[in-house]
């Protein structure tokens, strides 16, 4: 298979919504924290939509076989991107007021599907984040799904995340399905969830 970069890797920032948007001292986008804004980020900020045609190419837009990993979660715990399950990736800093709604968003979806979808946070910022302030994220926030703090940022620059909030739903057959640049809202991912899911499972 070929490989393709995200346009968003070749320079400049990504095209999602970012309402008062502004440099945090690490150097990451941050939406603003309006919460209209935000749910009209959860919106209009998703790429893809419906059936998907897989392009046979490894890469990060919709239709591109996701790229694979193999990291270890803060529990010390492999995670790797396994095929058969939708997937979430969902890329966050722990001081991040709009990822700890992202992150709440989620926890309604899995409180909806329970495993039958699986999620992985990824926070994308281990010069200011620990292990434990990540910890201390998931679970005010978030649920019982793995957490990276992402050493190196190699998840990072495998998905080419150039701002906070960005995920992914890759589809039971590793090909991503969406992509968003914003925090979605629970709504916003059951509208994209039931092609992919045959019916709610209990957790």
């Amino acid at each position: 298979m070929g490989n393709r970069a995200h346009p968003a890797a070749k320079g400049g920032r990504s095209k999602g919504y970012r309402g008062r948007a502004g440099r945090s001292r690490s150097g990451w986008w941050v939406a603003g924290t309006a919460t209209a804004a935000v749910l009209v980020a959860g919106w209009l900020g998703f790429r893809g939509h419906g059936a998907v045609r897989a392009t046979g190419l490894v890469g990060t837009a919709v239709g591109d076989t996701a790229p694979t990993f193999a990291v270890q979660d803060i529990q010390g715990q492999t995670v790797t991107l396994a095929e058969g399950r939708p997937t979430i990736l969902y890329f966050v800093a722990a001081w991040c007021s709009s990822c700890a709604y992202g992150e709440s968003q989620l926890r309604q979806v899995y409180d909806r599907y329970g495993h039958a979808v699986r999620m992985i946070t990824v926070d994308v910022d281990p010069q200011q984040d620990t292990p434990q302030m990540v910890a201390t994220f998931a679970k005010n926030y978030g649920g019982p799904w793995p957490a990276v703090l992402d050493q190196g940022q190699r998840l990072t620059r495998l998905y080419h995340v150039t701002s906070l909030d960005s995920s992914y739903l890759v589809n039971p057959q590793g090909v991503i399905a969406n992509a968003a640049q914003a925090p979605l809202t629970a709504a916003a991912w059951q509208a994209r969830l039931q092609m992919l899911v045959s019916r709610p499972a209990s957790a």
